[in-house]
């Protein structure tokens, strides 16, 4: 996964060393989602020679002339390089305003891939999931553009983060859970157990989908209509688009459990198991089958 470094949120008001404990923090973040996920952070050419926060990171010296310790001139190079300078200094350009005269071709690029960009927080302009803008693809086109922004550590990041192509060397009937991290982190403090039956179908329901799509599962809406009637609402996901060396297979969210499950059923529909959040498999104990052709 790709991630863009916004580097119009360098700039600060602030002296960097009022901006450290951001700075540490923003450390933290990259190491957090490295931990979980394969990403790759990227910058543009001309990163060395933009400031952060009023510090020059090549010279090791302030533009008001102030000193930086040299402890966090070491921690500010070290940061710089963790990004791969893979973006020039050209189109596309993001704006946040329609004029393009404060640009960035790294939050262009980003735009472009529909990956998503990495922020500092200096003055909190940037605490936003996403930043709204304009985006110029050529010398004359101008059109209003978003970007996913990840700006702290919170579950939702780790839905950037799932490189579904890495379905392709999983049996979806043997591991259809494969991406147990990234699930692990997006349902950190989601209690599902200790809810009254209406509140759980809907946590179950919302976070069932985001789990099953992080594992490479897509929704199928005509075979949950079709297994779906007045008493219960099926919700059927299919692994043809990711899994693409393996037979299809089916998951059917599980409604009624105390916890997030799935029901795993073969091409034909008929069941396997119940496989849990984390993989955990079960084996069937009753008739879970669903109708794959009308």
């Amino acid at each position: 996964m790709n991630i863009y470094l916004n580097d119009l949120s360098l700039q600060s008001k602030k002296s960097i060393m009022e901006n450290i404990p951001f700075i540490k923090n923003f450390i933290k973040l990259i190491e957090n989602l490295s931990s979980v996920g394969n990403i790759s952070l990227n910058a543009s050419h001309n990163l060395w020679g933009t400031p952060v926060s009023g510090f020059n990171v090549t010279t090791g010296t302030c533009i008001n002339g102030s000193s930086v310790p040299h402890e966090y001139v070491t921690l500010l190079r070290t940061l710089y390089s963790k990004f791969s300078l893979q973006v020039a200094d050209s189109l596309p350009y993001f704006s946040e305003a329609e004029d393009m005269k404060v640009k960035s071709s790294s939050v262009g690029t980003a735009c472009m891939q529909s990956s998503p960009v990495i922020s500092f927080t200096f003055d909190g302009h940037y605490t936003t999931d996403t930043l709204s803008g304009w985006l110029q693809q050529d010398e004359k086109a101008i059109s209003p553009a978003e970007v996913r922004n990840i700006y702290e550590e919170k579950p939702s990041n780790y839905m950037y983060l799932a490189d579904i192509s890495a379905c392709r060397k999983y049996n979806p009937l043997e591991s259809p859970m494969w991406n147990k991290e990234v699930s692990k982190k997006l349902l950190e403090g989601v209690d599902f157990i200790n809810q009254d039956p209406k509140a759980r179908q809907g946590l179950l329901y919302h976070h069932g989908k985001i789990i099953a799509e992080v594992n490479g599962w897509t929704y199928n809406d005509e075979l949950s209509k079709l297994n779906s009637n007045s008493g219960q609402l099926r919700y059927i996901f299919d692994s043809s688009l990711s899994f693409v060396e393996h037979p299809t297979a089916y998951l059917s969210l599980d409604m009624e459990g105390p916890d997030l499950a799935f029901e795993l059923c073969d091409k034909r529909g008929r069941h396997k198991g119940e496989c849990s959040w984390d993989g955990k498999m079960k084996e069937p104990k009753e008739n879970h089958d669903i109708k794959v052709k009308r």
